[in-house]
């Protein structure tokens, strides 16, 4: 149950993580605007960010076809009705199913371990949001890319360690960073950061005031 009793199905053994609700409460979204969840799951990060954001399209996009069943399912039981459609889909098909520009925004949170790197759950579901490979995340930035029309904004949530990797990505496939938020305690280092890009533009990238995970989704959903 999330806030403004949003219910959401999830897969065996997965929950609404801090992570889901941290990157759903980091978008600002007009209403009309359409919105891709890419690597999307069951839903719970554009359920959560429909509350804050009421007038938009959503497209969750995930290759596990019994994840976006649930999905469904949530949808269809929210009392307020969302417009959110479920695409089964392959990131490297992401190109070639969609037409470019279609999305105003596009949020991702992709798996934070690396294959070989990363121990193995005996879950496959949660395996699979666990890990992957080691072009996994520039897969993400490419699809984010295709899908974004001009002044689009891309959201992507990460460990630190990915921020070499995110910041050559989103160059090369023409989104243009422009914010970082560093998540964690403010004496510690940043557990997590949220990254906000735009594609095609041109402005400074600002480094944000590192903040707990628990505080920026308070003020989202007060905001």
């Amino acid at each position: 149950m999330l806030a403004g009793r949003a219910k959401v199905f999830q897969d065996p053994g997965a929950s609404v993580t801090t992570d889901t609700l941290l990157l759903a409460s980091s978008l600002r979204a007009a209403p009309g605007s359409v919105i891709v969840d890419l690597g999307c799951g069951s839903g719970g990060a554009s359920l959560y960010s429909s509350s804050l954001n009421p007038g938009c399209r959503w497209i969750g996009i995930d290759i596990r076809y019994d994840s976006l069943k649930l999905m469904k399912v949530s949808r269809d039981l929210q009392g307020t009705p969302v417009d959110i459609s479920a695409v089964c889909c392959s990131l490297e098909t992401v190109p070639l199913a969609f037409l470019e520009g279609i999305a105003d925004a596009v949020i991702t949170n992709p798996p934070y371990g690396r294959a070989g790197a990363v121990r193995r759950s005996p879950n496959v579901e949660r395996d699979r949001s666990r890990r992957g490979s080691g072009l996994l995340l520039y897969q993400f930035i490419r699809g984010a890319a295709h899908l974004l029309a001009p002044g689009g904004d891309f959201l992507i949530i990460n460990r630190p360690s990915s921020l070499p990797a995110i910041l050559p990505g989103c160059r090369a496939f023409g989104i243009n960073p422009i914010a970082l938020q560093p998540v964690g305690s403010p004496d510690k280092p940043a557990e997590l950061i949220v990254f906000h890009g735009r594609k095609g533009s041109r402005e400074e990238l600002k480094i944000l005031p590192q903040t707990e995970a628990e505080s920026l989704i308070r003020s989202a959903r007060y905001s």
